[in-house]
Formats: C-alpha cells, sequence, structure tokens
C-alpha cells in the first residue's frame, strides 16, 4: 500500500490535517513524498498498517479526552 492509498483511505488530506493537527499543506506534500517518518513514529496505529482493508476513517482513530 503506498503512502498515497493510505492517505486516501484515511479520508484525505484535510480530514487528516484537521484530525491530527497538521498544516494542510504538509499532508498534501506527502501523497508526492511520502509519509514523513517524525509522523509514522507519533501515530504508528495510523500510518504503519500493513493491509489496506483494515484502514479505517481517520475519525475512527482519534479519541475526545473528557
Amino acid at each position: 500500500m503506498s503512502d498515497k492509498e493510505l492517505i486516501e483511505k484515511l479520508g484525505g488530506v484535510k480530514a487528516i490535517a484537521a484530525a491530527l493537527g497538521y498544516n494542510y499543506t504538509t499532508v498534501h506534500n506527502w501523497l508526492t513524498r511520502g509519509i514523513s517518518r517524525d509522523a509514522k513514529i507519533a501515530h504508528p496505529e495510523i500510518f504503519m498498517q500493513k493491509e489496506i482493508e483494515g484502514v479505517e476513517h481517520i475519525d475512527n482513530y482519534i479519541t475526545e479526552e473528557a
């Protein structure tokens, strides 16, 4: 699975940027440059999945603190 496929499956650039607090342009650049190593380390449960079938929308990975 490519990083571009993963980004699309997670809901796209805008959804990822909003959910994780990244700048839109930063996430958009991942489409061509690949997801940054730092982002993968910070969010392995989201960005280090092996099979695209198990990937859900980004909102399913973000939990609100009460």
